[in-house]
């Protein structure tokens, strides 16, 4: 066994991994489980099948509108944050949602503006965890224009509460650059 101070040291650091590279893995680690999660429910709630929800006139709410607001996170090593407020818009099919969503991001790093646009398209995968209550992966393909527009990519894991036609949202995301999201949101359906 070596002796010495330089072989402690050399114990003691940390695994040179871009951290993108850290940021893909957990999404990947976190995403395989999300499935696993809503495969083991132990079953103690009705079997029943639930018909979906319904408008006035028969109708199933497909279309939904959603404002998100919450805060980024530079996990990089530059320790930035800042706030995000946005909208999104889609379609619900019976456990996929298609949509497109329009961000602000403040203070993103090395911007040269304060708020920061981001276009995303996002196809988000539902999973029913208990009744009201669903949980999501989510995976989105953009823009976001900092000194010019630039390609943007994010995976997000999510849970949504129904309440009728409203719903509460949640989300933790895990985006380009270094960048990780905590959202809350509150949409309707109709």
């Amino acid at each position: 066994m070596p002796d010495g101070p330089h072989w402690a040291a050399s114990i003691a650091a940390p695994l040179a991994y871009h951290p993108r590279v850290r940021a893909l893995l957990l999404a990947a680690l976190l995403g395989s489980a999300l499935p696993s999660l809503a495969i083991a429910q132990d079953g103690d709630w009705d079997d029943v099948p639930e018909e979906e929800e319904q408008d006035d006139e028969g109708g199933r709410n497909r279309f939904f509108l959603t404002a998100w607001g919450g805060a980024g996170l530079d996990v990089g090593g530059n320790g930035g944050s800042g706030s995000r407020l946005g909208g999104e818009a889609g379609y619900s099919f019976s456990t996929l949602d298609l949509s497109v969503a329009g961000y602000g991001y403040r203070h993103l790093p090395d911007s040269t503006r304060d708020w920061t646009p981001v276009i995303l398209a996002r196809v988000s995968q539902r999973f029913e965890t208990h009744r009201g209550l669903d949980a999501a992966i989510t995976f989105g393909v953009g823009s976001a224009r900092r000194d010019g527009w630039r390609a943007w990519f994010q995976v997000g894991l999510g849970a949504r509460l129904e309440l009728g036609p409203m719903f509460l949202a949640g989300e933790l995301t895990f985006e380009q650059e270094d960048q990780l999201g905590l959202m809350g949101g509150l949409g309707a359906r109709f």
